[in-house]
């Protein structure tokens, strides 16, 4: 009994002593585990999605302010002093940052170290500064910078001499410009007709966010929808920077002005396309009026014929009637004389 009691006091005594140890190890373990699943959470990198059909304003409020901009640069070259205004076209397809430069070339005779400059845009005047020569005494540059982020940034940006006469250079910022196949198209009635618009040229693509193709026939501008009617429309786009718009059974009625609008991110530009439906019988109107003037030339020239046939009539018909009262006035002559004869005698 002595023996078997000491056996349970050592087990209790064990089971003691093993039983925090088992706990602790327990909890430790326990955190650690948590420590892993959020470091693995925080080493996954975000992804930001949107759709090429969200406009400026929700595509600046998913990067913010601290989007960083592309940046470019364009310059204008000023030969002579003093020259004509110039101006420039800047093609934006999306925000930038851009740098603006004007460099007015001058000679060595002009006496000139310094001159005045500003920048215009709209009714806006800017960025006044003092420039000087450059280190080889042969240009005057002046420089601005404008972080393009939205369509009311777009438009003219002039930068100013201010010489006698002032000496002006001018960017202007723009979208890219829709280029229309063919502008004018003629078709006839039940036939199908393809308008193609695209953005850029051989070496230059440019892809719009989206597409937008309208009619105008005089009461206002309508949206053509192919999904509604899609057995007189269809939409074909093989690239981004080009679309196609099918009109199919083509009536009197489709006669109008057609419209592709490109939309950006930074405005929008559109080209426009003329169709003019016409009836089979459109082409044989110039020959049915000739026909007509030819019936009506026939008929007068016959009318005419008629007429002067029938005064050479009544015209040969008085003059037998003037000869019978000739010959009548003559024998009646005749016969007085001889009377006038008998009485004598």
């Amino acid at each position: 009994m002595r023996g078997s009691g000491a056996v349970q006091l050592q087990l209790l005594l064990l089971l003691a002593f093993w039983s925090p140890a088992v706990a602790q190890t327990s909890e430790t373990s326990i955190p650690s585990e948590n420590i892993s699943e959020k470091t693995t959470e925080i080493s996954t990198p975000t992804t930001l999605e949107f759709s090429s059909t969200a406009g400026p304003s929700s595509i600046m409020e998913t990067f913010g302010e601290a989007e960083t901009l592309p940046s470019l640069n364009d310059k204008i070259i000023i030969q002579g002093f003093p020259k004509v205004t110039q101006t420039k076209s800047i093609t934006l397809e999306s925000p930038a940052e851009l740098e603006l430069m004007c460099s007015l070339v001058i000679s060595d005779s002009t006496n000139t170290t310094k001159m005045e400059t500003v920048w215009n845009s709209g009714n806006a005047t800017f960025n006044p500064e003092t420039i000087r020569r450059n280190e080889t005494h042969s240009k005057w540059c002046t420089r601005y910078t404008i972080k393009v982020r939205s369509e009311d940034q777009m438009g003219n940006y002039t930068c100013v001499y201010k010489t006698t006469p002032e000496i002006k250079a001018t960017f202007l910022l723009q979208v890219p410009q829709v280029h229309v196949k063919s502008k004018h198209i003629i078709s006839y009635v039940g036939d199908t007709v393809v308008f193609t618009c695209e953005v850029g040229n051989g070496t230059t693509h440019f892809n719009p966010s989206f597409w937008i193709w309208y009619s105008n026939n005089g009461s206002g501008e309508v949206v053509i929808n192919s999904t509604l009617m899609p057995e007189k429309y269809s939409f074909i786009q093989t690239h981004a920077n080009t679309t196609k718009l099918k009109i199919f059974d083509t009536s009197e009625l489709d006669t109008s002005s057609y419209w592709c609008k490109a939309v950006f991110l930074l405005g929008e530009s559109k080209g426009e396309v003329s169709l003019k439906v016409l009836t089979y019988l459109t082409p044989l109107k110039p020959f049915l009026v000739i026909a007509a003037e030819v019936i009506i030339l026939v008929a007068l020239i016959f009318i005419y014929e008629v007429f002067s046939k029938k005064k050479e009539a009544n015209t040969e018909v008085e003059k037998e009637f003037e000869q019978i009262e000739t010959l009548k006035s003559e024998d009646s002559n005749g016969m007085e004389n001889s009377t006038t004869r008998h009485r004598n005698v």
